[in-house]
């Protein structure tokens, strides 16, 4: 047995069309498993785990599988191979602590499923459970007969090393997560195995940089949603699932900005052509208008910025212009006067207002309204006392379509109503956007109690690095990025909800400059279309040229 480190995280992305969270119960069948496991008696004394690997075709032990345990706050690890009978056993790990278990994975032995513990390849989906140097933990594996996809690459031009990212949609139909990858030095034939029947998406990158090539889904298809499906096989390999990759367009740099925030707004709202929901919210202050940005997104509609006694006339020209069905006020008189609220009750055929007492309790109104009728499968925790997580978080929880909800983040547990809420709305994973010091540890260790949740916490160094991380966790080929300064919430609220409804991260950013690590996920995702939200007072013309600074991790 070996100890070693672990290096990378998972991605994951939404389906164009969430739909209800359906695995709850066998997520119940195999915890009841872990525990009846846990009691049968063990093949030797001292483990920290251990057990058999048996195949589910024979039900005889598999020797030579390899497995591993992985610490889910370090990223140590501890390995451990089956013996000739299918026996394995760890008996030491390199701290006590949360880990989780991949099984046949590094390297696999052929004919088998590679996965995590428990039965599925879904790394969002792996069961943790604490551990100690007496554990003892007795946990039987059964792996599935796997098969196989392959293909060949060819491209337009010159050869080019090529990344193949295979994406399976989660039980849950959530979302669809990279779930295997290989690559080729300079195209030609390539092939995935250990796959466990079912179906199956494709995604073909250029590796080289600067990429050439543009990225593309087979079968010769630009995303996720019109790629076609392929179907794996037990004891068979797929073939053909070939790509030929063409030249990349040019990258374009556009800016939305107006002389003031409200200006800004309308400019937004410009570019819809239509929408049956218009989302209002004060400009003059960040909290109600940051839940009100996922909601619009959710809607298609933008989110358009008002004062609290004074409807700008730009603001009110769009809203004229798209002639919305339902308009949707956040905020109660405090924030959105009563005159303001009559004045544009005459511009819909409907209006409606969601507020509370407070930032957090009008949080919640927005998530019950708007929400109860969709579901959200993903949501979105960020703290309340200040706006850059959960700005940055906005447009990826317009692309789940899920809401943002603002908490206080120094408490020590998730409100009271928010899991009774989250299990209405069929929600299976929450995300945490911030550190510890943003959002508390025992925010987290709440979430994590309740019943068949997933919990991802996003973090960087900074507001950039924390941008960065949950916009990368997010999105995986967006052709359109969002730039907005991280510095200032003003222009970036309305276009949150746009780049929301366009599917497209939005990277908060210093003013005079792009991080590299920015301009890195722009050339990986093969974007081809950058918009600034905003003037040149916020974001400069160097933002606007593209010119690199520091990575901000």
């Amino acid at each position: 047995m070996s100890v070693s480190p672990v290096m990378g995280m998972p991605t994951s992305t939404r389906p164009h069309h969430p739909q209800r969270l359906l695995a709850a119960i066998a997520v119940s069948i195999l915890a009841i498993t872990v525990a009846l496991a846990a009691a049968s008696p063990a093949h030797a004394t001292g483990d920290v785990l251990h057990g058999y690997v048996t195949g589910a075709d024979t039900n005889a032990g598999l020797a030579n599988v390899s497995l591993m345990l992985v610490n889910t706050s370090t990223f140590t690890s501890a390995t451990a191979t089956s013996d000739v009978n299918g026996y394995y056993h760890f008996d030491t790990i390199p701290t006590d602590g949360n880990y989780y278990l991949t099984i046949n994975q590094n390297p696999p032995i052929g004919g088998y499923v590679s996965e995590y513990y428990p039965s599925t390849p879904f790394s969002s989906q792996k069961t943790v459970f604490a551990l100690t140097a007496t554990s003892g933990l007795n946990i039987p594996i059964e792996l599935a007969l796997s098969g196989g996809i392959g293909g060949n690459i060819t491209f337009s031009g010159a050869t080019a090393s090529t990344f193949i990212n295979l994406f399976a949609l989660k039980p849950d139909l959530s979302n669809w997560e990279s779930i295997a990858d290989t690559s080729t030095a300079a195209g030609g034939a390539w092939q995935l195995n250990n796959l466990a029947p079912g179906q199956y998406k494709v995604r073909f990158q250029d590796g080289d940089s600067p990429t050439v090539y543009a990225t593309e889904f087979y079968n010769n298809v630009a995303t996720l949603e019109d790629a076609q499906l392929v179907t794996v096989t037990a004891g068979a390999v797929t073939s053909g699932i070939d790509a030929q990759l063409g030249t990349k367009a040019p990258i374009t740099v556009s800016r939305i900005g107006g002389s003031d925030r409200f200006k800004t707004s309308a400019l937004v709202a410009a570019t819809y052509d239509a929408a049956s929901v218009v989302v209002v919210a004060n400009g003059l202050g960040y909290p109600d208008a940051l839940s009100a940005a996922a909601a619009a997104a959710l809607y298609g509609g933008p989110l358009l910025l008002t004062q609290q006694n004074s409807l700008p006339a730009e603001v009110k020209a769009q809203i004229v212009r798209l002639h919305p069905q339902t308009i949707v006020v956040v905020g109660g008189t405090g924030v959105v006067s009563t005159t303001v609220f009559n004045e544009l009750a005459t511009l819909s055929d409907e209006i409606v207002r969601y507020a509370g007492a407070n930032r957090y309790a009008t949080s919640q109104a927005v998530f019950t309204s708007v929400w109860q009728d969709f579901g959200a499968t993903t949501v979105y925790l960020a703290d309340g006392r200040n706006y850059p997580d959960a700005l940055a978080s906005a447009s990826a929880a317009g692309y789940y379509r899920g809401p943002v909800i603002l908490v206080d983040g120094g408490t020590t547990s998730i409100p009271s109503w928010l899991g009774p809420v989250l299990s209405t709305a069929s929600t299976g994973q929450i995300i945490l956007a911030g550190g510890n010091a943003v959002l508390s540890s025992g925010i987290e260790n709440t979430a994590k109690a309740l019943p068949f949740m997933t919990v991802n916490r996003y973090y960087g160094t900074n507001r950039y690095g924390t941008s960065w991380e949950i916009n990368n966790k997010a999105f995986f080929n967006p052709d359109t990025v969002f730039l907005a300064v991280g510095t200032g919430y003003a222009d970036a609220l309305s276009g949150a909800a746009l780049a929301g409804s366009e599917n497209a991260p939005l990277y908060l950013v210093p003013g005079n400059c792009v991080p590299q690590n920015v301009l890195d996920s722009i050339e990986y995702f093969g974007a081809t279309r950058i918009v600034l939200l905003g003037g040149t007072g916020v974001l400069s013309p160097a933002v606007e040229a593209l010119t690199s600074c520091a990575p901000t991790l």
